[in-house]
């Protein structure tokens, strides 16, 4: 559990210390990041980032149903809970598929079913399992941008800047995810398409979430516009 990455949007600080004293009380481990303003969450949110989302649905300027809508389109899979005074929004709820909505005040025993039921979700997300350092590890997809080969050595790209290196071949990891999900677009890439931003046609490259760029072979560059348009 204190593994588990929370974040809550609420414009209202007295709000947001409310509920991350919940949060720590029911599980100490947990610290959650606290952010006032929907619009600039959602500019600097990236795929893979939290487990967890609280969003308030009534905040001043872009409200919690449009900063879901934007965050759906960037990661359609992170859980994310509503949090509100009243209940006129849940069919938005619905919509965004929200796992719970919150009345305030909150409830410490809906705060915890909450919190678990991320945890379980994270637990059982599909991971990818390779062997660095000796060691065995294991990365959520969503955790994953992009691998790169270079000679013997592989370059494992991760959501936060982290690059792990280990020794393998690409072929080896491409064969153990799914094909829907990662497309080998060049004999030395490998890309998470959930964390493409948009394909660049000109330039025969994914533009990804977090600013950088790939490579795409040129033949590529058709398959790789209908993945990205099929995920989206």
């Amino acid at each position: 559990m204190e593994n588990l990455k929370i974040a809550i949007c609420d414009d209202e600080m007295a709000e947001c210390r409310l509920l991350t004293h919940m949060i720590e009380k029911t599980y100490p481990g947990l610290h959650p990041d606290c952010f006032q303003d929907g619009d600039e969450f959602l500019r600097s949110f990236k795929p893979g980032s939290y487990d967890l989302i609280f969003m308030d649905i009534l905040m001043p300027g872009l409200d919690g149903v449009s900063v879901t809508e934007g965050l759906r389109a960037k990661d359609p899979a992170v859980p994310i809970a509503f949090t509100t005074g009243s209940t006129d929004h849940a069919m938005a709820g619905y919509k965004y598929h929200v796992i719970r909505y919150l009345v305030k005040p909150y409830r410490p025993e809906d705060v915890k079913e909450v919190l678990d039921l991320a945890a379980r979700e994270k637990e059982n997300r599909p991971k990818l399992t390779l062997r660095i350092g000796g060691r065995d590890m294991s990365f959520e997809y969503d955790k994953i941008i992009y691998l790169e080969q270079n000679s013997h050595t592989l370059y494992l790209n991760l959501v936060g800047g982290a690059t792990l290196q280990l020794t393998g071949k690409l072929d080896d990891v491409e064969a153990k995810l799914p094909p829907e999900l990662f497309m080998r677009c060049h004999k030395s890439f490998l890309v998470n398409l959930r964390q493409v931003k948009s394909v660049d046609k000109d330039l025969n490259v994914f533009e990804m979430q977090n600013g950088e760029s790939v490579h795409i072979r040129r033949e590529s560059v058709r398959e790789a516009i209908q993945k990205v348009k099929e995920l989206s």
